[in-house]
């Protein structure tokens, strides 16, 4: 999606990098006989897909050992995996179903019950967690985790009691999305050696989908470096099919501060390469400035001073630094108050040229958008609706909804815009669920929320995802549309995207992708030229019998 030459013909590739696009007949003078032809067959060719806000580093440690449900259709066939899993996984594994699914999009139209995940997981203990609002522990990992009777404090949720103050199981998050990072993080995790071979079983799965850049937005209980590890080997090992610009994560409320002055005497703003660069401060700057992500609860705001000294501060220092930032805000009244400290801390040290921004961003109201704009901000927005879009339309009714996020009203103040996934907790990280979302406004279980006036045509939408997440990692130079001199990452639809009836969108995957010129995976009638496949896996590892979404 070049405005310049929006379709064309044929494209020629050298080195890592696009020489040329045009009509067959154009480029034909850059055939010889050393030239690679690879006939795309009348298939839709588009820019790889550039995931501007997604939580891949953390997704990637343990991909392979979660039974993933996204995309499955009915709660029974989720159980029956969970079932399955349950008598393969070996101690002191976990069997784990963490997010990317939602109730509606099952048969069914319900959740799954503490009895029936106790009767399919016996003695294997399990998490099953949806979205970022509640988890369900089954009675082994009550039992492994010692909290039969005394349960700890979880900051922004609680653990659910009977009558007779026994844990049933269930873990709801409140205020925040902590208690439910808490509990997960007592989970076995797999050794540093399996976490990078379950990183690189996660990028073929990207990279299937027709992903070829993620925003990794970082993540509660990802610390800088211990858990970017595998992350790190790969790219220096130059094992990496997927380019990937990473934020940094403040991951002690109240300290934030501190985790940004020791950072930036680790790593500077851009360091790194094309395949993997550090790109600023994000999308948690400040826990006090942020709110939940469940929107079927209210939540406690930070009483006035609190917030603002801690983020003047923060944004003061990364300013200083000029490390671009970005913060969580779902809620117009939290975004009201960071624009507020934004204005003032603009005075001291100007933010016009810093690419900071907004994340998520569902109930911006014109006001705040206008301040975003006079301050030079940008927003990302997420198809959080689009799996949450139920809990929303309940808790605050159909005429927010329609307008959540207020994507006219942004584009038409020319404020930039780019879209990701939230994967893989808050939402799937396949991006054509977002793509469908953003020309239907319908959630997955078929509700439609989103106004007629925010919907996009398929262009847009596509830019959104190709040319929306390139300038927010300031690539716009190199990535996000097929123009000569930038980098030849580009993908082979499985259909037209451009024609196909609308909701084919959320099943288009690739059947070819390339990623600097090199082919990272390829299927069907293409499968000849695919790259090697990551390395093999135990039997027992969900992913081995599931595949992906």
């Amino acid at each position: 999606p070049d405005p310049r030459r929006p379709r064309a013909e044929a494209i020629a590739i050298k080195g890592e990098r696009i020489l040329a696009v045009g009509s067959a007949a154009e480029l034909e003078v850059h055939r010889n006989m050393n030239t690679r032809v690879i006939d795309a067959g009348g298939r839709t060719v588009i820019p790889g897909i550039n995931d501007a806000h997604t939580h891949f580093i953390r997704g990637g440690l343990t991909y392979t050992n979660e039974v993933r449900w996204d995309g499955v259709p009915s709660l029974a066939e989720g159980m029956r995996r969970v079932r399955e899993q349950a008598r393969r996984t070996p101690a002191p594994q976990w069997v784990q179903v963490i997010g990317g699914w939602t109730w509606a999009q099952f048969s069914e139209k319900r959740f799954p019950t503490l009895d029936e995940i106790n009767a399919a997981t016996g003695d294997t203990p399990c998490m099953i967690m949806h979205l970022y609002d509640r988890a369900w522990l089954n009675r082994s990992a009550i039992r492994v985790l010692g909290w039969e009777k005394e349960v700890p404090k979880l900051f922004g949720g609680y653990i659910e009691r009977d009558a007779g103050g026994n844990t049933t199981g269930l873990v709801m998050s409140t205020t925040s999305l902590a208690s439910l990072v808490a509990v997960w993080l007592r989970v076995p995790r797999l050794s540093p050696e399996e976490q990078i071979t379950s990183t690189r079983h996660f990028m073929r799965e990207h990279n299937r989908l027709g992903v070829t850049s993620v925003i990794d937005a970082g993540g509660g209980g990802e610390k800088f470096p211990d858990n970017y590890a595998a992350i790190a080997k790969l790219a220096a090992d130059k094992q990496l099919t997927l380019r990937i610009g990473y934020e940094l994560f403040a991951q002690a409320p109240g300290k934030e501060l501190g985790n940004y002055e020791a950072w930036s005497k680790m790593v500077k703003i851009g360091e790194g390469d094309d395949y993997y660069r550090m790109i600023g401060a994000g999308e948690y700057i400040a826990y006090s400035a942020g709110d939940p992500a469940n929107f079927a609860k209210d939540w406690i705001v930070a009483p006035p001073g609190v917030m603002e000294s801690q983020f003047t501060a923060i944004t003061k220092f990364l300013a200083g630094q000029k490390w671009p930032f970005r913060q969580h805000t779902t809620f117009d009244a939290t975004a009201s108050r960071v624009l507020n400290v934004l204005e003032e801390v603009n005075r001291d040290v100007p933010l016009k040229n810093l690419r900071w921004g907004l994340d998520h961003c569902e109930t911006m109201s014109p006001k705040t958008l206008e301040g975003v704009a006079a301050l030079g901000g940008s927003i990302n927005i997420q198809n959080r609706m689009s799996l949450d879009g139920e809990a929303f339309l309940q808790k605050y009714g159909a005429q927010l909804a329609a307008d959540a996020p207020p994507i006219k009203r942004i584009r038409e103040m020319g404020i930039p815009l780019a879209c990701g996934t939230d994967g893989n907790r808050a939402t799937s990280y396949n991006p054509w669920i977002g793509v469908h979302w953003l020309l239907t406004g319908k959630t997955l279980g078929g509700a439609k929320l989103q106004g007629d006036h925010n919907l996009l045509d398929r262009t847009e939408a596509l830019r959104l995802y190709t040319a929306g997440g390139a300038w927010m990692s300031s690539e716009e130079d190199k990535k996000g549309t097929l123009s000569a001199g930038k980098l030849a990452d580009l993908v082979l639809l499985s259909g037209d995207y451009f024609s196909m009836p609308v909701d084919d969108v959320k099943n288009l995957e690739s059947v070819l992708t390339m990623v600097g010129g090199k082919v990272v995976y390829a299927a069907g009638p293409y499968s000849r030229l695919d790259a090697p496949p990551p390395p093999s896996l135990p039997d027992w590892l969900p992913v081995r019998h599931y595949g992906g979404y």
